[in-house]
């Protein structure tokens, strides 16, 4: 989305301001919505937070955003000026532009090139909906979207309930239908779309086959993703025996016991790799599929935005 170009005699910091300019100009950042927290997109760029600050300032000056409790930064609501105000500062730059491209000693036919030229590459440059996957915990979210596949796989992102707050400029939430229900409130300008998701048949009927007396490991990468999991995995499948669980970002010294232990040995697709480079035996992956109906509305909106 933002591209900066270090070995440029342009200082980055303008670089930054001219792109984050023209994405509110193009409706990317909408008014009203919260643009990056400086130390987020210093990240995401791999610069210093002061230049992001000092590019966020310099638009403040310009009037097209704002502060809020000198914390995160919004767009102005009028940041979008009226079609003829754009007409009119569009006239004005063309105008000047123009001028110095006769005074070295373009023809017309030649400026003309140009100009379809720049066009055509702004129409391949335009930004992407924004879209979101939503799950009650970031590793549930990454597995949805690893069950939808290329090339949607590429480029939606993972959210939590908790992080909402950070992604306001949001143009499409993917939620499988309780979520949808629950959390829709909480970005109310975004478009929804419920997501028919469910767990993989084959690990479902390894569960079910289990005896009472017998017990199930569950290894996970973070630990919020078990209970829901296990919750999950109950309903499905009826099983009430013995699960023991782990996270492997909790507490991997506990998990070659419960290998030992599992008659059963379930993990999700972020904790497979570790799991299997312990275990002789096979491990049923804890991935979802998602329902074909879902990915045919999914490409029908996004063609839509």
């Amino acid at each position: 989305m933002i591209t900066l170009d270090r070995s440029g005699s342009q200082p980055i910091h303008e670089q930054l301001v001219a792109q984050l300019r023209y994405l509110i100009a193009r409706g990317h950042f909408r008014p009203g919505a919260s643009l990056p927290s400086t130390r987020e997109l210093a990240r995401q760029l791999g610069i210093s937070f002061h230049t992001v600050r000092k590019a966020y300032q310099q638009l403040e000056a310009e009037g097209l955003i704002h502060s809020q409790s000198g914390r995160r930064y919004l767009v102005r609501p009028e940041a979008v000026s009226t079609r003829e105000m754009r007409l009119e500062q569009g006239a004005a730059l063309l105008q000047e532009t123009l001028r110095r491209l006769v005074g070295i000693g373009l023809s017309p036919e030649d400026i003309e090139y140009l100009l379809q030229e720049q066009l055509s590459l702004l129409e391949d440059h335009a930004p992407t909906p924004k879209v979101l996957c939503l799950a009650p915990t970031r590793e549930l979210a990454e597995s949805l979207i690893a069950a939808l596949g290329a090339p949607w796989a590429e480029w939606i992102e993972p959210a939590t309930p908790e992080s909402l707050v950070h992604h306001e400029d949001a143009d499409l939430v993917l939620a499988r239908h309780a979520d949808l229900h629950r959390f829709r409130a909480r970005l109310p300008q975004a478009d929804w779309l419920g997501l028919m998701a469910y767990l993989e048949p084959s690990a479902l009927e390894r569960v079910a086959m289990l005896l009472p007396r017998e017990t199930i490991g569950l290894v996970t990468l973070q630990p919020e993703t078990i209970p829901h999991l296990l919750t999950e995995l109950r309903v499905a499948t009826g099983f009430g025996g013995q699960v023991l669980a782990v996270a492997i970002e909790e507490s991997r010294h506990h998990l070659r016991p419960l290998l030992e232990q599992a008659d059963l040995l379930l993990c999700t697709p972020q904790s497979h790799r570790r799991v299997a480079a312990l275990r002789d035996r096979p491990v049923a992956l804890l991935s979802f599929r998602i329902g074909p109906e879902s990915v045919e509305a999914l490409q029908a909106h996004l063609q839509s935005l």
